[in-house]
């Protein structure tokens, strides 16, 4: 009774402590969501609200800022494919919008998809690329998958929770509680739900709110007020079986850039096949236009390596264990994800073995689009 009541007095607090804008904000977005209004005032979403913002804002203060660049395209598709913006938020709390992220159980990417979820999306993963990775084409895959959902449950609330837990569980649950209000769902005493996929939605509402929350933005970082509002990357085609450090080269920049903007790729080359495509900055499109098209480039092997396992001993070093296996030390940096020199003893490294072999041809140049 005592918990009820101080629950009570905090949803008062919390509402009077509203501006009429911020409220308001917060009605349309739970509107959005299929969400009845009312549940803003649900007595555990008020009691556990103040202590997930202060769990959670960090996530969405680190994504807002260090995702700046990317935010921008997942709501141009978002729009594009008519789903609610919120589902931005989804994304921040399966990923925290980290493109390279990857679960325990193996789900990759910004929208953390399984492999055979990602292939029946149309997304490919196979040994050159993994297109989860790819914020564009993953994001368009999340939307259908979210449309799909949508279209079986109902309700955009409904569709997130199915996300989460699977259309199977979500479908159980609803018959089990004998409804679908959110609240009910929700319930921590009848457990219709896990705890993590309760806790999902519940984190994926607070997120929205404080987004959108001025007086929170102002007070942790000015510059985060404008964190939606530009982004600096266009598609281009480009040929197959060729080394990502020579298209580098083609477009004006390094190896490094072309990485952070093309996670997808797998390895230090293009896929095989009738060509593929990657995205370059904003910045890089006039010196593209200028000299890619005329530029010839070396088809280089694409057959995947065998590898072997190496331990590290005394005395060993990246150039050393690179020269005694003929490899580049690059090459076992990309596969061991090594970014300094420092070695460990007993330390196990992933070694290619296999023979190069190169072939010069020409490309023409083919066409861009802009996100």
């Amino acid at each position: 009774m005592k918990k009820i009541f101080l629950v009570l007095l905090l949803s008062a607090a919390f509402s009077q402590a509203l501006s009429p804008e911020h409220y308001q904000k917060q009605v349309e977005i739970l509107r959005n969501l299929d969400i009845d209004p009312s549940f803003m005032s649900d007595s555990i979403f008020v009691w556990q609200r103040q202590e997930l913002e202060s769990k959670h804002a960090g996530v969405l203060i680190r994504a807002m800022g260090k995702f700046s660049q990317i935010t921008p395209m997942i709501r141009k598709i978002l729009a594009l494919e008519e789903i609610p913006e919120e589902i931005l938020y989804l994304a921040m709390v399966e990923s925290g919008l980290e493109v390279r992220s990857v679960s325990n159980a193996k789900a990759v990417g910004v929208w953390q998809f399984m492999k055979p979820t990602a292939n029946k999306l149309g997304l490919r993963v196979d040994a050159y690329v993994d297109e989860r990775m790819d914020l564009v084409k993953s994001t368009h895959a999340a939307a259908a998958y979210l449309k799909e959902l949508r279209a079986e449950f109902g309700k955009w609330y409904l569709a997130l929770l199915a996300y989460n837990c699977g259309n199977g569980k979500l479908r159980a649950a609803i018959k089990r509680a004998g409804g679908d209000d959110l609240a009910l769902l929700l319930d921590g005493d009848k457990k219709y739900l896990s705890l993590e996929t309760r806790n999902f939605m519940r984190k994926i509402l607070t997120l929205a709110f404080l987004a959108n929350d001025r007086d929170f933005l102002l007070q942790k970082d000015a510059s985060l007020m404008n964190y939606a509002l530009h982004n600096d990357f266009v598609r281009v085609d480009i040929p197959s079986s060729v080394a990502l450090k020579d298209l580098a080269r083609g477009a004006g920049m390094d190896l490094a850039t072309l990485k952070k903007y093309n996670p997808q790729f797998r390895h230090s080359f293009t896929p095989p096949g009738e060509g593929y495509y990657m995205y370059i900055p904003l910045s890089k499109v006039a010196f593209f236009e200028k000299n890619f098209k005329n530029l010839k480039f070396a088809k280089v092997d694409t057959r995947i390596p065998s590898t072997r396992i190496y331990v590290v001993k005394s005395g060993d070093s990246l150039y050393k264990i690179a020269k005694a296996h003929n490899v580049s030390v690059e090459n076992i940096r990309e596969l061991n994800k090594i970014k300094k020199n420092h070695l460990s003893i007993h330390q196990k490294l992933i070694i290619p073995i296999k023979e190069s072999k190169n072939a010069k041809t020409k490309i023409s140049y083919a066409k861009m689009r802009s996100y």
